[in-house]
């Protein structure tokens, strides 16, 4: 079935592309298409892509971010058949090349002035799919703490500022407790759409931000302020997931939850036994989606 798929979207010229794209969160209502004619990342690609070809275009993406939650990386595939020449619609014409999609969708956005950018295209194969074929996601999520100082304005709409002082190896060490193969339906909020709470959650590691460009704006020399990245990895992810567990770390850094109780947290199974509040969408970035084979 695969081979023949392919051989008939050869023969009529359609070629699928992988489309990385990158964007600001507090833009839009999320990544999916919503209802009502809310803005969203996908709405506005497809309006774009839309656009280009001069025929509507669906787009399938691979990461569906909520409302205010920011990507580095994010990805769709999109089936994509050439325009053909005028007085020639019988003729096949050959694939667009990955740069020539890149710019078309990206002039598009910038004319709308929105605040998503693809920032690469890659040919794939006729039954490659942007989100079964994900082997690994990343998260960032960034936190600005401390009782003293204030959060440079540069940070807005893109970190938790938490007034209080964290504490960073106990953070630490609530990470490892959550690392590994667990159910995590403690994790899960209300809504989730998957059948199975078990996750093999590969990363969650908690470390301050060293990054010395530009000082001023960027270092506690202004702020006064701790920049805690926190990266969470796995295959796959539940609904609110990175947000729940970056809600426990917190309270575990502000002493707001013993370290010692993390395990009865996780055994739990029930979102109503986290005690917490779950982190704000705004920290929170897509970093990458990979592959096996790019």
């Amino acid at each position: 079935a695969g081979m023949a798929k392919r051989n008939n979207m050869v023969a009529a010229g359609v070629q699928r592309y992988l489309v990385v794209h990158e964007y600001a969160g507090q833009a839009y209502f999320g990544w999916q298409r919503q209802p009502e004619e809310l803005t969203t990342v996908q709405s506005v690609l497809e309006k774009a892509v839309s656009e280009f070809l001069g025929t509507e275009t669906f787009i399938y993406g691979s990461s569906r971010t909520d409302k205010g939650v920011h990507a580095l990386s994010n990805t769709f595939h999109v089936d994509i058949c050439r325009k053909p020449r005028l007085g020639r619609e019988q003729d096949v014409r050959e694939p667009y090349e990955p740069v020539q999609i890149e710019r078309a969708i990206n002039s598009r956005l910038r004319k709308a002035r929105e605040s998503v950018q693809v920032t690469k295209v890659i040919k794939v194969e006729p039954d490659f799919h942007a989100r079964f074929h994900a082997q690994r996601r990343t998260y960032f999520y960034r936190i600005a703490s401390g009782f003293n100082g204030h959060m440079s304005l540069f940070h807005k709409g893109q970190t938790w500022n938490v007034r209080q002082d964290l504490d960073i190896d106990l953070m630490k060490k609530a990470a490892k407790m959550l690392q590994g193969h667990h159910d995590f339906s403690t994790f899960r909020a209300a809504g989730c759409q998957q059948t199975d709470p078990v996750r093999t959650l590969k990363q969650l590691d908690v470390e301050l931000h060293q990054q010395n460009w530009p000082g001023r704006y960027f270092c506690d020399e202004v702020t006064r302020l701790q920049h805690i990245i926190i990266t969470a990895s796995a295959k796959s992810f539940l609904y609110h997931q990175v947000r729940l567990m970056v809600g426990l770390l917190k309270a575990v850094g502000a002493r707001e939850i013993p370290l010692d109780k993390v395990p009865e947290i996780i055994d739990a199974k029930d979102v109503t036994k986290l005690y917490t509040a779950m982190a704000p969408a705004h920290g929170l970035y897509l970093a990458s989606v990979e592959y096996d084979n790019f």
